[in-house]
């Protein structure tokens, strides 16, 4: 029994970010979307808006975060999926901050990249951070994870949510942690 190795953050949400450049934003939306509405007289687009948007805002953050801590980098890559490593690569010598940042914001967008493309079970492997217990679920109506242990409830009584910033600044954490822990 060896230890698992966690895969690399930055090529997954890279990954992600290219699936979902190709299915979503190349193949019409079919099937019904959950919200009524007026037929169309005119031929729907032939890609998911949505989706593209989300790339866009998901390049210009990380392009944003990469030209604070490193204006002279260059132009970004012309894949929006290679922007993470064109960030990387950036702000390798940056400062710990800086760099403990850019980990938590590929973190978190890996984690929406999985969300948008169907796969809610990413937050599950995340120990809620109000009463450490393994199993929290994503509520879409929220946008966020919430915990399912009954005793683990928000100052107000309610439920215990956490948002995808939260889960992805915990998780870079808790991955510091054990590295000065095996050094």
């Amino acid at each position: 029994m060896g230890t698992e190795v966690e895969p690399d953050p930055a090529s997954q949400a890279a990954s992600q970010l290219r699936l979902l450049a190709q299915h979503f934003t190349q193949y019409p939306v079919t099937g019904r979307t959950g919200t009524r509405r007026a037929t169309a007289a005119t031929p729907g687009t032939p890609l998911n808006l949505t989706v593209v948007d989300h790339i866009r805002a998901s390049v210009a953050e990380v392009e944003q975060h990469t030209r604070a801590a490193a204006p002279e980098a260059g132009p970004l890559p012309a894949e929006a999926a290679a922007v993470y490593e064109w960030c990387r690569s950036h702000t390798a010598h940056a400062d710990e901050t800086v760099r403990r940042r850019r980990d938590t914001l590929i973190y978190r967008q890996q984690l929406e990249h999985a969300i948008r493309l169907g796969d809610t079970t990413v937050v599950r492997r995340h120990r809620c951070p109000g009463c450490g217990t393994v199993g929290l679920h994503w509520r879409q109506a929220m946008q966020r994870a919430v915990c399912r242990n009954q005793r683990c409830r928000a100052a107000d009584g309610g439920v215990s949510a956490w948002t995808l910033a939260h889960l992805a600044h915990e998780h870079i954490e808790a991955q510091e942690v054990r590295v000065r822990r095996a050094t």
